[in-house]
């Protein structure tokens, strides 16, 4: 029997492969055309066309017909996401659709109990989660009828329930807070939400990512939206969850767009005497202060500044400690700066002289 003889292997070497400049290309590049059946771009997702086309009772039966599969479901809400929301003008299919149309359609058939049933169902899929919440983004963005829909079938508690299970995934929880801003904006929802611990929700998100600019962006128009109730600045109080709006304050000092709204929780804030005293102690004044001088020609910053101020100028301690750090002569100086702007010199005088306690700015 004949010997075997080894054969010695040479590695090859990435220069050997592409040349003497040559780099080792471990990519397969039919990847570039390849399409993901299961998430297919807008254009080859063949269920936009039957939304489009057919309305939200089309769609509704499709995904009904097939909702066992999570990657359908997926396809079926991200073209209802599609057919709501506002056009692009790259899909032509949808100048055959108007979405306030499809809608009043969604809300006659109660298509958001579907919607709500599979984000149960698929909880664990997070495509599935964040089409859903898009959907209700863009549905309570600015209808009172929809925002009672939502709350009606469940969603208060759905939305909650999401925070509580997504806390590592900061763009679901921003969808979320954006979600429950736009409910917040109706008394009864804002109550709701807080029976479902929306608060606590919304301060863990301005704790865990205060840096997260467009996130605490959108935890705090909700806090603005869930604090207009007393009692729930009583609750925030309770469970030492006031501080986190100034850690935010102090993370984006530069941020004129997210200070406005800081400012107006803080306005917020301050019809509680024990929450005045909190504030004050953790340095609230110098902070709206040097807010006020980011940008003195900007009257929205000024008038929010202001609110923020009015309620302590009733308080004699309050207002000596103002004086200490210029607050008094520097919006004196705001309403000299603008005359004709009806928000700066209502609360101007509001401090400097009817001492008018303001519950709710």
């Amino acid at each position: 029997m004949a010997a075997l003889t080894t054969t010695a292997v040479v590695p090859v070497s990435p220069r050997s492969v592409g040349g003497e400049n040559g780099q080792l290309s471990l990519l397969d590049k039919s990847l570039e055309t390849r399409v993901n059946l299961t998430r297919p771009p807008d254009s080859d997702n063949e269920l936009i066309k039957v939304a489009a086309l057919h309305g939200a009772p089309g769609m509704l039966a499709v995904m009904r017909a097939r909702k066992d599969y999570s990657w359908f479901v997926v396809l079926c809400l991200r073209a209802i996401e599609v057919c709501i929301g506002p056009r692009t003008g790259k899909l032509p299919v949808l100048q055959a659709c108007d979405p306030v149309a499809f809608s009043m359609q969604m809300l006659e058939m109660e298509m958001i109990d579907e919607i709500f049933q599979v984000m149960k169902d698929y909880e664990h899929i997070k495509d599935i989660q964040r089409a859903g919440l898009a959907i209700i983004e863009t549905l309570v963005n600015n209808d009172a009828d929809w925002r009672d829909e939502v709350a009606r079938k469940g969603g208060v508690g759905l939305l909650c329930e999401i925070a509580k299970q997504r806390q590592t995934s900061p763009n679901i929880l921003g969808q979320v807070m954006t979600c429950i801003s736009y409910l917040a904006a109706e008394d009864y929802i804002e109550v709701m939400l807080c029976q479902h611990d929306a608060l606590e929700h919304v301060v863990y998100v301005l704790r865990q990512y205060p840096k997260n600019k467009e996130l605490v962006m959108r935890a705090s128009l909700a806090l603005l939206n869930l604090t207009v109730c007393e009692p729930h600045i009583e609750e925030l109080m309770e469970k030492d969850s006031i501080l986190p709006v100034l850690q935010v304050f102090d993370s984006h000092p530069n941020n004129v767009d997210l200070i406005v709204v800081l400012c107006g929780i803080l306005a917020n804030f301050s019809a509680k005497p024990d929450v005045q005293h909190l504030l004050v102690r953790e340095g609230l004044f110098p902070r709206v202060r040097d807010a006020m001088l980011l940008d003195p020609h900007n009257a929205v910053l000024q008038v929010a500044c202001l609110k923020a101020f009015v309620n302590y100028s009733t308080s004699a301690d309050f207002y000596m400690k103002m004086e200490q750090e210029g607050i008094p002569t520097l919006v004196g100086q705001v309403m000299v700066d603008h005359p004709n702007d009806p928000g700066v010199q209502r609360f101007g005088n509001y401090y400097l002289g009817q001492h008018t306690s303001c519950p709710i700015l």
